[in-house]
């Protein structure tokens, strides 16, 4: 029982206490006074207007804090990170979670492209098969070749296997040197790319490359082939071309290869010197076989012993090859057929599942469309381009809000002078409602009237003089520190000198202060989503150093922002290399005793040049063509955005390289091909090189055919040392034996030795001139 007691009187006490505690704390707050020793207001304040006053003051104090830890916590600031040290798995977090702001700059600014690209082509097993090699080569070689039917395969089965060796070593070679230019040249970019920004340029290396060397190889054999035929180069196995003595003259005959062509109802002959080469006919075996009549189509009759799956004949044994499949190459029994002497070389049937080409596609497609590559291979290793570009410094920055030590540095400067300026202004505040307050209530027994009343505020009031030595009085006495002793003059002195001082440093830091934010620059990041072209040029033009606009598309093809149209000479789209003009010529029987002068009348050289012309048009449009594909697929690769004058600056450069190197590789092979072709000193159908001779022996008694050089070019030029040789084409009297230059001569066009050389020698002067047109018209039966 006594232990209840004691227990209620300890929860009585306590509760008394924890009232005493609240009343007194309620009381404290009701009676706190920040201006009862206030030096400047305690001395006109009552005790409630201070009571009041310190209330005010702290809902100012208050409110003000509010805002400014508000403005504070929603002020934007930019962070700048600066790492020293730092991995690839580090920079690729980074560049994701700051893409815009990242800066990462390259140690080695230039880095081979062998570092992080690897190219492994691997060809068509035909490449590395026995195939293309001497033995298989040698063993289908017959001494008699020519002794057989031109659609025979013994007749060129060897220099179709030597021609197919060709363009594989052709595409290995190209390959090999490109991959090497490649490998020793480098890509030049200052900033380190993403794994996303490199996968994309590498692709881009990758797909250019490939392009560009089988479009050059492809244009390079078609070119190759076209000069060839139109300078009529004479084939050893008289495939194009085939020579025939006149019985009981020295005199000989040219003739030209005819071939079949078969369309779904009627044949049609194809002639090698109007076609180009490029005629055509199923090849066999004909074992049983007539001499056919000359200038007539070869024929399949009797019909082969075998045909040969995919096997062409035509005028060159490298353009008919191109026309053939490699169908009887994957069959054994094939291959068993067509073996000449098996017991020195009868390899074994290709694979079928090891190719990717359908077995019925053409040599010549798979050249042009892949230089026999089966797949590429390669590889791009992003790890060993960072390796190799080799970063010293990761930069990177970023805008948060919330700063806690923003937060308190400006809360801290702020609560200083918010503090005196509340103390100073909010009695005024207090002052002027009590007076407000007093006029509302009180009643005045003077009535005046409402302008009286007007003119009595608006007029100044008179200064009282003893207001004014108060506030005089105050101001000098006024005192932040007062002294505990009162009558302490010199700790009072001391006070107010203190006091003033404060005030003095407090101005001069808010001046201080308000200077250095007028003057001080801060970075404002400033971000447009998907800006237009004309707000881009704007900032571009206010010369903003650190205007950055990254692409979406790191690279984009030249075909979007670059349109080439090449207008070409008037002669490409002239009558002049149309069939209905070409018909034109007729074709001539070469005499020996008349050729000194045959093969420079226009009428027997005229046809070789505008086929060559066009040639050359076609040619030169399909290089531009290619050149464009090229072009238009390679990629402009840029990270930001390029201002209208480095855009200017840099597709001009491009298209000023591009169309030197077009024009340059263009007029390089033409030139090489014309050396290659006089240096080899190789007959042509016209006999403008050399001539045929007839030598007969008096000891065998037998005649032997021989070639002579020309020796009727001007100032006695050989074409056996010169490719600059020529003489004026016109129209000769038939009968005119030793007459060296034309009856009649047409402006311009020269005859060389071969007709490559011709066109390039001669001008198009007589066609613009339709005086000289006409000459050429009326003189077309000129002493035939």
């Amino acid at each position: 029982m006594a232990t209840t007691v004691l227990h209620d009187t300890s929860i009585i006490s306590t509760r008394k206490l924890l009232t005493d505690a609240t009343s007194r704390f309620f009381r404290l707050i009701r009676d706190l006074n920040f201006f009862s020793e206030n030096p400047f207001w305690s001395s006109t304040l009552t005790f409630r207007e201070q009571i009041h006053s310190t209330r005010l003051f702290l809902l100012f104090t208050y409110v003000s804090m509010i805002i400014v830890i508000g403005y504070s916590s929603l002020q934007i600031r930019t962070h700048e990170i600066t790492l020293k040290k730092f991995s690839l798995s580090e920079f690729e977090r980074l560049e994701k979670l700051y893409p815009s702001t990242i800066n990462v700059p390259c140690d080695d600014v230039t880095i081979p492209y062998n570092k992080f690209l690897d190219f492994s082509p691997q060809f068509h097993q035909v490449c590395q098969s026995p195939f293309i090699q001497r033995k298989w080569i040698s063993s289908l070689f017959l001494f008699n070749a020519t002794s057989h039917n031109i659609l025979d395969y013994r007749t060129f089965a060897f220099s179709h296997f030597r021609a197919l060796g060709l363009l594989c070593r052709i595409s290995r070679q190209a390959i090999k040197d490109i991959l090497r230019t490649f490998n020793s040249t480098h890509f030049v970019h200052r900033q380190t790319l993403s794994r996303i920004q490199f996968n994309e340029i590498a692709s881009v290396l990758s797909n250019n490359l490939q392009q560009n060397v089988i479009n050059n190889e492809k244009r390079t054999a078609r070119i190759i082939s076209l000069i060839i035929a139109q300078n009529r180069i004479f084939s050893a196995l008289r495939t194009n071309y085939y020579i025939q003595s006149v019985p009981g003259s020295r005199s000989y005959s040219t003739y030209n290869g005819v071939y079949l062509y078969r369309n779904q109802t009627n044949e049609f002959g194809c002639d090698c010197k109007f076609k180009a080469n490029q005629c055509t006919y199923p090849a066999g075996a004909f074992y049983n076989w007539t001499l056919p009549e000359l200038g007539t189509a070869a024929k399949n009759n009797p019909l082969p012993q075998f045909q040969i799956p995919g096997l062409m004949a035509g005028c060159l044994p490298l353009d008919s090859m191109q026309q053939s499949t490699l169908e009887c190459l994957y069959n054994q029994s094939c291959i068993n057929a067509i073996s000449l002497r098996p017991n020195l070389s009868q390899p074994k049937a290709l694979n079928s599942r090891l190719t990717r080409f359908l077995l019925n596609s053409t040599i010549g497609s798979i050249f042009d469309e892949s230089l026999f590559v089966e797949s590429w291979k390669n590889k791009s290793n992003y790890e060993n381009y960072f390796a190799a570009c080799s970063p010293r410094s990761l930069y990177y920055s970023y805008q948060s809000r919330f700063h806690l030590g923003t937060i308190l540095t400006i809360s801290l400067s702020a609560f200083g002078g918010l503090i005196i300026i509340w103390q100073l202004i909010t009695p005024v505040f207090i002052k002027i409602w009590n007076l407000l307050k007093e006029k509302t209530i009180s009643h005045t027994t003077t009535e005046h009237t409402q302008i009286e009343l007007a003119i009595i505020n608006v007029a100044p009031k008179p200064i009282n003089k003893g207001v004014t030595a108060h506030v005089h009085r105050t101001i000098h006495n006024f005192n932040l520190f007062p002294p505990n002793n009162k009558n302490d003059k010199e700790e009072e002195r001391i006070g107010i000198i203190t006091t003033r001082l404060y005030i003095f440093l407090i101005v001069i830091c808010l001046i201080v202060l308000g200077l250095y934010t007028c003057l001080t620059e801060h970075n404002q990041t400033r971000s447009i989503l998907s800006p237009s072209l004309n707000q881009f040029k704007k900032l571009n033009s206010m010369n903003l150093s650190t205007l950055n606009c990254p692409c979406s598309n790191f690279s984009m093809s030249y075909s979007r922002i670059m349109t080439l149209s090449p207008r070409y000479h008037s002669i490409c789209s002239s009558e002049y290399l149309q069939d209905d003009w070409l018909s034109y010529f007729g074709r001539v029987e070469i005499d020996i005793d008349s050729i000194s002068f045959l093969t420079n009348d226009f009428r027997v050289s005229g046809q070789s040049f505008f086929d060559l012309v066009r040639i050359l048009c076609q040619t030169a449009n399909e290089t531009i063509e290619n050149a464009l594909k090229v072009f238009k697929t390679t990629r402009l690769v840029t990270v930001n955005t390029l201002t209208p004058y480095q855009f200017h600056i840099e597709t001009n450069t491009h298209f000023q390289e591009f169309q030197q190197q077009t024009i340059n590789s263009f007029i390089d092979l033409i030139q090489l091909i014309r050396s290659l072709i006089q240096t080899n000193q190789l007959a042509e159908e016209l006999w403008t090189n050399v001539g045929p001779l007839s030598i007969y022996d008096n000891q065998t008694l037998k005649w032997s055919f021989a070639f002579r050089p020309r020796d009727f070019y001007k100032n006695s030029c050989s074409c056996a040392y010169s490719n600059q040789c020529s003489r004026p084409v016109g129209f000769y009297f038939q009968g005119d034996r030793i007459r060296d230059q034309p009856n009649i001569t047409v402006p311009g066009l020269f005859l060389g030795c071969y007709p490559i050389d011709s066109l390039l020698l001669s001008t198009f002067q007589c066609f613009y001139d339709e005086k000289c047109i006409k000459l050429l018209l009326d003189n077309y039966d000129f002493n035939k």
